[in-house]
């Protein structure tokens, strides 16, 4: 009863050293078709990311150079404040009883910056670039905090008051003084950073 089994397993081990070849190769083409899919898609997401990085890079930049725009008219502002606040204290003329300080509100964006932070559209610019950006958008936000101080300072003087042109000039010139140095080291950031090109995204 036993001798149909046992010669169909000779057949067996047979056909299947025959179709051996047969089921590694069939084996081979499908983990090599998955790893080409998997590199395929890996290359897809890198080109993706590289993508997101540049047009991010891009609204960065944009945001930069508008910015720079907007402190040079700020500086030339600033600068005119000091030198009519320092006039008010020059004894040599007659003392000033009203002191006029136009000063505009600098508007610095930092939107596009934030939102490639947010979204990681950063991960694949080049991170030396980066850091001086970064700096840069530091430097940005002590000139607001700044420009603000000067706004609350200017609001807070009494109006018609007994102070005369010359005591409030004195009051405010170390204020703006600082905000207009603030305002040309901005500046000179800016057209350091515009000038100095990110990387490849790798």
């Amino acid at each position: 009863m036993n001798e149909p089994v046992l010669a169909e397993r000779p057949a067996f081990r047979e056909r299947l050293r025959d179709k051996l070849p047969e089921i590694l190769i069939e084996a081979a083409s499908v983990v090599l078709a998955l790893l080409l899919a998997l590199a395929v898609n890996d290359w897809r997401d890198r080109e993706q990311e590289n993508e997101r990085a540049a047009i991010a890079r891009e609204a960065i930049v944009a945001e930069l150079r508008a910015n720079q725009q907007e402190i040079e008219s700020a500086h030339l502002a600033l600068t005119r404040i000091v030198a009519s606040l320092q006039g008010a204290m020059d004894d040599s003329k007659p003392a000033a009883h009203e002191l006029n300080v136009e000063m505009g509100i600098s508007l610095l964006s930092a939107a596009a910056w934030r939102a490639a932070l947010a979204t990681q559209a950063v991960r694949r610019i080049d991170f030396a670039w980066m850091t001086r950006i970064a700096k840069v958008y530091e430097l940005q936000d002590n000139f607001l905090r700044m420009q603000n101080v000067a706004v609350d300072q200017l609001s807070g003087l009494p109006l018609g008051g007994g102070a005369s042109g010359k005591q409030v000039a004195a009051t405010l010139i170390p204020r703006f003084s600082a905000l207009d140095q603030l305002a040309r080291g901005l500046s000179g950031s800016y057209a350091e950073a515009l000038g100095a090109p990110a990387n490849s995204p790798r």
